[in-house]
């Protein structure tokens, strides 16, 4: 069995330092999920995205998906989260979309399908920075998501958790129904 074409580390290395540009400064991170600078974050994202022919979709909870088609199903997932805490590292949660999306790149171009269909996440709100609640797009995901626990959250300017999720196209009852995707993904 072949172990499929070589991952460009130096260009995951090179998309971190990009996104490290465009959304961190001096002190550090600045990808608060809901927030501009996230927004930024999933913009480049998709654009890596689309330089390999690939496109971001979003689920019910706001999570980021894209699959390179492979020649069996279940999918294989990969990734983490583009979001951060304040002043966050630059390879927290990023690390692992681009790691993934080193991945997808390598066997796009490659030349050949891989194995396994390959499906990129980006969770949404893993941190939990803005409302103190994290893991909010995987516990959508996973089926473990309340609402009715979110409800009363407000970020530090009084703004309500399900006023910021409508404006990111997120309704908060709605989230959980991210879990309908649970059985794009195998073990």
């Amino acid at each position: 069995m072949s172990a499929g074409p070589a991952i460009d580390a130096a260009r995951v290395i090179a998309d971190l330092r990009e996104l490290d540009r465009r959304t961190g400064g001096p002190g550090g991170a600045r990808r608060v999920a809901w927030g501009d600078e996230w927004l930024a974050a999933r913009d480049f994202l998709g654009e890596l995205l689309g330089e390999v022919g690939l496109e971001a979709k979003r689920d019910e909870a706001g999570n980021v998906w894209a699959r390179l088609e492979g020649s069996a199903e279940p999918a294989l997932g990969l990734g983490s989260h583009l979001d951060s805490v304040p002043g966050g590292g630059w390879l927290d949660g990023a690390l692992g979309v681009m790691a993934g999306m080193g991945v997808l790149r390598a066997w796009a171009g490659g030349g050949t399908q891989p194995p396994r269909t390959l499906t990129l996440i980006d969770w949404a709100d893993e941190e939990g920075a803005r409302f103190g609640r994290s893991l909010f797009g995987s516990s959508a995901f996973s089926g473990t998501l309340d609402p009715a626990e979110l409800r009363g959250l407000e970020d530090a300017d009084g703004s309500p958790i399900a006023d910021v999720l409508a404006e990111g196209g997120v309704e908060l009852r709605r989230a959980p129904s991210a879990s309908r995707h649970q059985d794009l993904l195998g073990a």
